[in-house]
C-alpha cells in the first residue's frame, strides 16, 4: 500500500508566482521499503514571497538551494537524499558562472541533474528555479501534522 502526503513547509513561501496557492510544494509517496519525495520548483523567494537577489544569479542560486533544504527537511529528508534535480534558468551563461554556489549545498556523490534554458520564470526578477526528487528510508520520514493525505 502506498501512502501520499501533501506538505506545505513551515518557514517557506506559500504562494506561487501568481500569488495564489496553485500547487503543493512537497509530495511524499511512502511505500513499505522507501519513501520518494518530490519537491516542486523552488525559487529565490523569502518566507513573505519577496524575490531575493534580484539580478544576482549567485544569490538566487544560494536562496533557491536554501529553500530546497527547507522543503526537504520539512519531511525528514536532506540534500544528501536528493537523487535528481531539474534546473531552469533564464541565463545559462550566468548560471554556469555561478554554479559553484550550488556545490556548497550538493556534495559528492552528486544527484543526476538537467539544466534547461527558459525565456522566463514565474516572476520577471527570477533567474533560476530548481525542482528535486529524493529517496529515503520510510522510518526517517517526519510528516508534519498539517500534511494532507491521500492513501491508496
Amino acid at each position: 500500500m502506498l501512502e501520499r502526503y501533501y506538505v506545505t513547509p513551515q518557514g517557506s513561501y506559500k504562494l506561487g508566482g501568481d500569488n495564489k496557492a496553485s500547487y503543493t510544494p512537497v509530495v511524499v509517496v511512502k511505500g513499505a521499503d522507501h519513501a520518494h519525495v518530490y519537491v516542486a520548483g523552488r525559487v529565490s523567494r523569502d518566507i513573505n514571497g519577496d524575490v531575493i537577489g534580484k539580478g544576482d544569479m549567485r544569490g538566487q542560486i544560494r536562496q533557491t538551494c536554501e529553500n530546497l533544504r527547507i522543503a526537504l527537511e520539512s519531511v525528514g529528508a536532506t540534500l544528501a537524499d536528493v537523487t535528481r534535480t531539474t534546473t531552469y534558468t533564464t541565463d545559462i551563461s550566468a548560471y554556469f558562472a555561478a554554479s559553484d554556489e550550488r556545490l556548497k549545498f550538493f556534495r559528492e556523490p552528486l544527484p543526476t541533474s538537467s539544466l534547461i534554458g527558459v525565456s522566463a520564470l514565474a516572476r520577471p526578477e527570477l533567474m533560476v528555479e530548481i525542482e528535486a526528487e529524493a529517496i529515503l528510508e520510510p522510518q526517517r520520514l517526519k510528516i508534519p501534522a498539517s500534511a494532507r493525505t491521500n492513501s491508496r
